[in-house]
């Protein structure tokens, strides 16, 4: 008499480092460049399980990119708080980004730069979703420097130069981005993005 085989059990894993591990991959190599067999041996699953928890290749990077965003916002806010004043206060998110870009957290250890600048814009051309999300990524940026700015100088600047500030300091992050994957060491960009702080950010009495 034939047995029918018990199936196995469905294998447990930690879905936030399994995120984490897919995010290395795409951080790495770029969407385009990104393969699922990549992606199963990073995080040691095979494609059906891989699809179920995340669903397909594009699922799972803009599950990545959200992550990414969300981590490092907490990461430049944590920052941001250890000390106090407009400029200081920006220079520690400046400081914060580049050991982010540089692989000096423990959001990665490799200077892949910025996830969202890097792996983003040669996607975002050919696809409106991509592009919608670097657009989000980019605003997100942009009211996180302009709600610091607006809170610290308390109605002292106009709206348009709290707005324009802010979008210049977020051209400042994605310009170290580029030099941190390009492998410009944490020293210089720190320096330079000191001077661009000082440069952009009026004083307040």
């Amino acid at each position: 008499m034939k047995t029918t085989a018990k199936r196995g059990r469905p294998r447990k894993f930690d879905e936030d480092l399994t995120l984490d591990r897919i995010m290395q991959v795409f951080w790495k190599n770029g969407y385009s460049a990104t393969s699922l067999d990549d992606i199963a041996e990073a995080t040691g699953l095979n494609r059906p399980s891989i699809y179920a928890a995340f669903g397909g290749k594009k699922a799972m990077f803009l599950k990545v990119i959200e992550r990414f965003a969300d981590q490092m916002e907490e990461h430049l806010r944590k920052a941001g708080q250890q000390v106090s004043g407009l400029k200081p206060r920006l220079k520690a998110i400046m400081s914060a980004a580049i050991d982010l870009y540089t692989g000096r957290t423990e959001i990665s250890a490799a200077p892949f730069g910025c996830l969202a600048i890097s792996t983003l814009p040669p996607v975002a051309a050919t696809d409106q979703e991509f592009q919608a999300v670097l657009q989000q990524v980019n605003r997100r940026m942009d009211l996180g420097f302009a709600d610091l700015i607006r809170g610290e100088t308390k109605g002292a600047l106009p709206e348009t130069q709290v707005t324009n500030t802010a979008q210049h300091l977020s051209l400042v992050l994605h310009g170290l981005s580029v030099r941190a994957r390009s492998g410009e060491d944490a020293d210089s960009l720190r320096e330079l993005a000191k001077d661009a702080v000082e440069k952009l950010v009026p004083d307040i009495a």
